[in-house]
């Protein structure tokens, strides 16, 4: 369930943010794959399980406000009560399910955050999100939860040692040396692999992609299953600026200096602060 988002586009974990990034690059589609060995005490569980319900929490009480404003007393737990049967049905051979998995997206970044190894089962995470619903959030908001999900995060997922400044610059010149590699004004390398034909698209288009993205030392840190769409301007400036100059069907080379990239801040514990980005990205298509 790979998506730039989850790395490219400004992230928090739970409001599309991280999933943005995104996270799910490390449940690669398995629950238990790469889960960090960290315990976590009862306390710290329901900690966690409340923080996850009450952001979602704040995403679907407008939308069950909206959609039964005449049931209101009832409206929750059986909203909850389906939710709960979803998960009670989850037969992962039957066609009947494929198609409610599908249409319950929910799943899918629920298995993420238990594959990263947050310690959610459905039971758990119901029963906190229908009192979140309820209105008991254990005192948080959607602020307070997000930080305590991030805080959990970086426990499970140091961030990594920053490379040197050296070793990131040794690597742009050796780039900078390659036959067919140009440098822009603002000092993104680029080296077009295929060329596309028709118009490049704009900051204020979307665009479907696929990519690869490694650090310096070959390490892949994201990488796409399918085509997806983002936008030009909500990713980070060097990918933003190479997608400008690509047309559809091309597939280009960007070499991402730090400053054009995450910078000293890194990103999600995947990417080192003041790390170099090396993309080789396909444009299939700009996205009316």
């Amino acid at each position: 369930m790979n998506s730039l988002i989850r790395l490219i586009l400004p992230a928090v974990i739970v409001s599309g943010a991280l999933f943005g990034g995104t996270p799910e690059a490390l449940a690669q589609n398995d629950a238990t794959k790469g889960r960090p060995a960290v315990t976590f005490s009862s306390a710290e569980t329901d900690s966690i399980n409340r923080a996850y319900a009450t952001v979602m929490a704040s995403y679907l009480a407008p939308y069950i406000k909206e959609n039964f404003p005449n049931d209101s007393v009832n409206a929750v737990k059986e909203f909850v009560d389906g939710m709960r049967h979803a998960f009670d049905i989850r037969h992962e051979d039957q066609p009947y399910f494929a198609g409610v998995r599908s249409a319950m997206a929910n799943f899918d970044r629920f298995d993420a955050m238990v594959g990263m190894g947050f310690p959610f089962t459905p039971a758990s995470y119901l029963d906190a999100l229908q009192a979140a619903l309820d209105g008991d959030t254990y005192g948080m908001d959607q602020k307070s939860a997000d930080a305590y999900l991030h805080s959990a995060m970086e426990r499970m997922y140091p961030a990594p040692e920053p490379p040197s400044a050296a070793s990131q610059q040794a690597f742009i010149d050796s780039i900078k040396g390659t036959e067919g590699v140009m440098v822009t004004p603002s000092g993104l390398l680029f080296s077009v692999i295929t060329e596309g034909e028709g118009e490049m698209p704009t900051a204020n288009d979307v665009v479907r992609v696929t990519y690869t993205g490694a650090l310096a030392d070959g390490t892949v840190f994201d990488s796409t299953e399918r085509p997806i769409d983002l936008p030009v301007n909500g990713v980070v400036k060097g990918f933003s600026e190479g997608l400008q100059m690509m047309k559809p069907g091309g597939t280009y080379r960007l070499i991402i200096p730090a400053e054009l990239g995450y910078g000293e801040r890194g990103a999600g514990g995947v990417i080192p602060p003041g790390a170099a980005l090396d993309f080789t990205v396909t444009l299939l298509d700009i996205v009316k």
